[in-house]
């Protein structure tokens, strides 16, 4: 049975929505893509319950063509402002604030390298992102009323410069960290990760959970969909603006990713002279450097000229005195991240997904992948130069010598790498390689440091949550797969729940009468960031204040567990007065429910999200907040899009879930329906990713004329 966007239900067809002309969709073509050649197939667009595209076509062109004008339906203006983000031209739109930030794209080089370097994309890329932009067109010439006057004239190179502008913040981190200047460029990126093997599972496959945990909005605020069409299975989310999956799965794998990796990029101080302020030192000679002038429009003002210096190790990112810091970065000449993307998302074996990998185009990240063959895989990536020895590359290096040459670049075999671990599972979630399973064979001391890129026995509240329960389950089933993923317990917890308690009836224990109904709250309360629990709220104020000094308390032995000394008793009960203190003055009250302060917005409506900051760390259902006036803490970050995937041979499942929905349109039912049904609810939906199920859960379909170019 089918279901007709009206509600009706027929027995062979759909009735055509969103826009498209009235047609009757045949069942085999919804269900059954590619079947027929690609110049009598039409290009179709199914959208499920709430508001994804299965996006079908006889070709992998033909399908992003339907994938480029579903994003332009749902979130044009996004897809054209990340364009023009990319590309350093938001100034011309959008006036003087953006002047800086359209300074750093050109210092990067986006625009120039991207149209350079364009022709080289492998010719059947290019047919994908020229029919994804044709998608985009059309649905632009359709609805003209919706195209904002700032829009820019669309180029096939925007798509490369896009995935430029997204994986340039991570090796631009590390070259501000080396300058000591990390206040300048604010990352606030992590993510989980983790991979089981069918052994230790209850359902026969492989599951991988994919959890990056990056901004909610602009250009992170990444784009979900299936498609269908030539070699082309897959389902995920990609950058929008792209007709390509970042993190995501196929029929044959899934990939996951986050942040840590390997040390990617350098800086140079560069000896300039005194007489000649674009002239530096190399080997007792002095050379020229090169200069490129910039004009950036600036809408409402005039013109900017700036000029890009740069020696033959990058571009000058910062002067002081008669020294000029060079970026020497490996990717300020490179395009291929969009091409690996696509390989990853056609590959049917895990060989040929190695392959893929091996182009190193990903910035430093840990990549962990799974299998319908049942296989788990990890690799710590990144573009890595060979550094010569007697220098330290971890904070700026003497760019007047020649002994400081990088020697090429590092291959994948070079590379952190772990297949099949001996556990039958691992997970990373921005921790180092040897924490990321029980008995990890990974060692640091294997690689060199600018490789292993971390200390031994790195972890976090996360990881260590994560492992405790990867250890525990056994028999993993896919409801206990999903409640991993979002798992709200605090680290620390019981610990001070014990401590407390202890503290509040050791003999001659001064409690005052006043924090006792704080006492009762936190004794009651399950340990989880839930939205219900007034413990929460008061746990995680209590962890607040005690990292910001309190005299007396060690937090430290609060974890271990077993008899306290008086004066961390008395500390522990200080500590809780202080609490009901802040709560009062912030909230008038001690019983504070955790979503009442802790939420999610959209418009002009909020929700409650439980998990997040617990004081001393995250949850495992990470979310950044900001304070907001009245004190409450609205999400901006933090669990993005999660995915859990279970790969089977011939059924390949996945369930997911965003902070939002799928359209900007605020009139759209997809416009907040996953923040109000799915993430305040603590939920994933599933994705039908090839599924008859589909036909029960759609909700229109759009046929698209295309024409394949000649």
């Amino acid at each position: 049975m089918c279901l007709r966007a009206d509600g009706a239900r027929a027995s062979h067809a759909y009735t055509v929505g969103q826009g498209g002309r009235e047609v009757i969709a045949p069942l085999f073509l919804i269900l059954g893509a590619g079947a027929v050649g690609a110049a009598a197939d039409p290009v179709t667009v199914v959208r499920d319950e709430w508001g994804v595209p299965h996006v079908f076509g006889g070709t992998e062109a033909a399908a992003a063509y339907g994938l480029g004008y579903a994003q332009a339906e749902d979130r044009l203006e996004q897809l054209l402002r990340n364009y023009r983000l990319a590309a350093g031209t938001m100034a011309e739109a959008f006036g003087p604030d953006w002047v800086e930030q359209d300074f750093q794209r050109r210092l990067a080089g986006h625009e120039e390298v991207c149209r350079r370097r364009y022709p080289e994309v492998p010719r059947e890329l290019r047919r994908m992102i020229e029919a994804f932009q044709a998608g985009v067109k059309a649905y632009m010439a359709a609805h003209p009323e919706e195209v904002p006057a700032w829009a820019p004239e669309l180029e096939p190179w925007m798509v490369l410069a896009l995935g430029r502008e997204i994986i340039f913040n991570w090796p631009l981190g590390q070259a501000a960290d080396e300058l000591g200047r990390r206040d300048e460029v604010r990352l606030d990126f992590g993510s989980n990760q983790w991979a089981v093997r069918p052994e230790r599972t209850a359902e026969g496959g492989a599951i991988l959970c994919i959890d990056p945990h990056i901004p909610w909005d602009d250009v992170f605020r990444f784009y979900e969909f299936r498609a269908y069409g030539g070699r082309w299975r897959v389902s995920g989310f990609g950058p929008l603006g792209t007709p390509v999956v970042g993190l995501g799965h196929s029929a044959y794998l899934a990939w996951a990713a986050t942040t840590g990796g390997p040390d990617t990029t350098d800086v140079y101080a560069e000896e300039v002279n005194p007489a000649d302020p674009r002239q530096y030192r190399y080997d007792g000679e002095w050379r020229e450097m090169t200069v490129r002038p910039v004009t950036i429009r600036v809408a409402g003002a005039d013109p900017v000229q700036r000029e890009i210096e740069a020696t033959h190790h990058g571009p000058i990112l910062l002067r002081e005195g008669d020294i000029a810091y060079a970026l020497a970065c490996p990717y300020l000449d490179e395009v291929g991240l969009v091409t690996q993307l696509y390989r990853m998302s056609v590959a049917r074996t895990l060989e040929q997904f190695q392959r893929a990998e091996a182009m190193c185009q990903f910035m430093e990240q840990n990549l962990m992948c799974a299998d319908v063959e049942g296989n788990v895989f990890y690799l710590r990536t990144g573009r890595v130069p060979v550094r010569p020895q007697g220098f330290d590359f971890s904070r700026p290096v003497p760019g007047n010598t020649s002994a400081s040459e990088w020697l090429g670049l590092h291959p994948m075999a070079d590379l952190v790498q772990m297949l099949n671990p001996p556990s039958g599972w691992m997970q990373n979630c921005n921790i180092g390689p040897d924490t990321m399973t029980v008995d990890c064979p990974l060692r640091a001391d294997d690689y060199p440091s600018h490789i292993y890129g971390v200390e031994p026995g790195a972890s976090n509240s996360r990881g260590r949550r994560a492992s405790e329960l990867l250890a525990a389950a056994d028999h993993l089933t896919l409801k206990q797969a999903i409640a991993i993923a979002l798992d709200t317990h605090a680290e620390g917890a019981e610990e001070w729940q014990a401590a407390v308690a202890a503290a509040a009836d050791a003999p001659g224990a001064a409690v005052p009468a006043r924090i006792r109904p704080a006492l009762e709250i936190l004794a009651r309360w399950n340990g989880r960031m839930d939205v219900d629990q007034c413990g929460a709220t008061l746990y995680r104020t209590m962890r607040e204040l005690a990292g910001e000094a309190t005299p007396g308390l060690d937090q430290e032995a609060t974890m271990r567990r077993g008899p306290l000394p008086a004066q961390q008793q008395q500390a522990l009960l200080g500590l809780v007065s202080a609490a009901v203190d802040r709560l009062q003055r912030d909230y008038g009250r001690v019983q504070v429910p955790w979503g009442d302060i802790h939420r999610l917005r959209r418009g002009d409506r909020t929700w409650p999200i439980a998990g997040g900051d617990t004081g001393a760390g995250s949850t495992l259902r990470a979310v950044g907040t900001s304070r907001s006036d009245d004190g409450i803490y609205y999400g901006h970050s933090g669990q993005s899009w999660t995915q859990v995937v279970l790969l089977r041979r011939g059924a390949v499942a996945s369930y997911s879930a965003t902070p939002y929905g799928q359209s900007d349109h605020p009139d759209s039912p997809h416009y907040a329906d996953q923040a109000d049904q799915l993430y305040s609810r603590g939920r994933l939906k599933p994705t039908w990713f090839m599924s008859d199920e589909l036909a029960e859960h759609t909700e229109s379909v759009t046929e698209l004329p295309y024409e394949p170019p000649g």
